[in-house]
């Protein structure tokens, strides 16, 4: 097993870890049970998309979707937001989607690559 598979397993479980700490703080706040778990599925969805597309750019030598992920966390509408738009914008054509996606910049401190 290789490090960009390991990098998928553990952000995986990372993603889960804070989403399920996401659904108790909102059933802790009051929310209803199906706000919350919607919450929860959508946290969780958007967290594995994310992995795989930084598996994607991990498995063709770019580090930058694990940094990324890495920075950004999971489990909260922000954290989503800046991940995600972060990985598309940033650093993937439409082309990731059929899995060619290509790195736009070299320098993975330069925030000019992520935002």
């Amino acid at each position: 097993m290789g490090f960009a598979e390991n990098m998928r397993i553990m952000s995986g479980i990372n993603c889960t870890l804070a989403s399920l700490v996401s659904y108790g703080e909102q059933k802790q706040n009051g929310a209803s049970a199906s706000y919350a778990g919607y919450n929860f599925l959508g946290n969780m969805l958007n967290g594995f998309v994310r992995n795989d597309i930084a598996y994607q750019m991990q498995s063709r030598g770019n580090p930058m979707g694990n940094m990324i992920n890495m920075y950004s966390g999971y489990g909260n509408p922000i954290s989503n937001f800046v991940g995600t738009t972060a990985l598309l914008g940033a650093n993937c054509s439409p082309w990731m989607f059929f899995g060619m996606c290509q790195p736009m910049c070299y320098m993975p401190m330069s925030f000019g690559c992520f935002f």
